[in-house]
């Protein structure tokens, strides 16, 4: 699926991003633009375990970007797959949910 960097550069309110990152969610059929950030180790802020965030010590540590897709393929339910894009249109790396063998 090409995601196309216009996608990826502007935000709801039309203002465009110049430098960083997003992540796509991808479902059955379709995907959605989600959250920016300007590194890819600033999406762990979505991970907090509080709200608001007090100290640096509730985001947890990025550890890979293998660890950080699968902290989104863990936390929903409903995507079949998420990537990170740089804002350029670059695929940095994507994960799909694997589909376990039913019995």
């Amino acid at each position: 699926m090409k995601i196309l960097p216009i996608e990826l550069k502007t935000n709801s309110s039309g203002e465009e991003y110049l430098e960083g990152y997003r992540v796509v969610y991808f479902y059955d059929n379709n995907y959605s633009i989600g959250e920016y950030c300007k590194t890819i180790e600033g999406f762990m802020t979505g991970f907090a375990n509080c709200d608001p965030i007090i100290d640096d010590d509730d985001i947890p540590k990025f550890i890979s970007v293998d660890d950080l897709l699968n902290r989104y393929l863990d936390d929903m339910n409903n995507i079949t797959g998420v990537a990170i894009y740089n804002i350029n249109g670059d695929c940095m790396a994507t994960k799909e949910r694997t589909k376990s063998l039913e019995k």
